[in-house]
């Protein structure tokens, strides 16, 4: 028999007020990787003020959410959880009490302070800040921003004069030439910079990069100082398609989460 959200954590509130450690299990995945949906953890009441990077559970609206203390002015808390981009802004009073320990699904419990913990919040940290270095030039924004200078970068690498640079393009890197590997290469992140163009119809915007891989490879045949090779237009196909089968596995792998 399931228990209703504010049932439960009234129970919760009262037991961490008479001043008890309170186990339950998570839910959702926004303090992943540092905390799963498969763990239990162990809430203990709060005991001082709290310090930024503590993680602490407390009441927002009608929700009672555990996420990371990340800035403090006064009374005001700013709290985030390791996987989100947005943040809570809550009172002190909101704040219900503080994580102590991390028990996984194969029996393995990890303390708050200890060393194992310290170096699983420091690595959660660590991807947090890649992924929001991804999110600000992968997002809508920083696409645009990209996409000038990719698309500036292609025609250089397609249309410049690269056979005087003697670039031994003729060598095999595992069985596949240099040449073909650089085509597919330059083609494979174009889906990143065409999607938001098409997103409810993906199959033009690989159609488009298609396109616009015909249009660079045939270009070669007007200048005198490039060759059109069909080899060529095969890879950049290949490293069109294979951005785009990447982007949409990606995309579905999220919506099932």
């Amino acid at each position: 028999m399931e228990v209703e959200n504010s049932i439960f954590f009234a129970e919760v509130e009262e037991r961490l007020r008479e001043g008890q450690r309170v186990t339950i299990r998570m839910r959702g995945t926004s303090m992943t990787p540092l905390l799963r949906e498969s763990d239990k953890v162990t809430l203990a009441p709060l005991g001082g003020e709290p310090q930024v990077g503590d993680v602490l559970l407390f009441r927002y609206g009608r929700l009672h959410i555990l996420h990371r203390l990340v800035a403090r002015e006064g009374d005001r808390l700013v709290m985030q959880g390791d996987f989100c981009v947005g943040h809570e802004e809550i009172r002190r009073a909101d704040v219900v009490g503080r994580l102590d320990s991390v028990h996984r699904r194969n029996g393995h419990s990890i303390g708050v302070g200890s060393a194992e913990w310290i170096r699983l919040s420091s690595r959660s940290l660590q991807l947090k800040k890649a992924r929001n270095a991804g999110r600000r030039w992968l997002g809508r924004k920083g696409r645009r921003q990209l996409r000038p200078w990719y698309l500036a970068l292609l025609v250089i690498l397609m249309w410049a004069p690269l056979n005087g640079l003697d670039i031994p393009l003729d060598n095999y890197i595992l069985g596949l030439r240099a040449d073909h590997l650089l085509h597919a290469s330059v083609f494979l992140p174009m889906a990143i910079f065409v999607f938001d163009l098409t997103p409810r119809r993906w199959w033009l915007g690989w159609l488009a990069s298609c396109l616009i891989g015909l249009v660079t490879e045939c270009g070669q045949y007007l200048l005198p100082y490039r060759a059109f090779d069909i080899n060529d237009m095969v890879a950049n196909f290949i490293g069109v398609s294979l951005g785009w089968l990447a982007l949409k596995l990606f995309f579905s792998h999220f919506r099932k989460k």
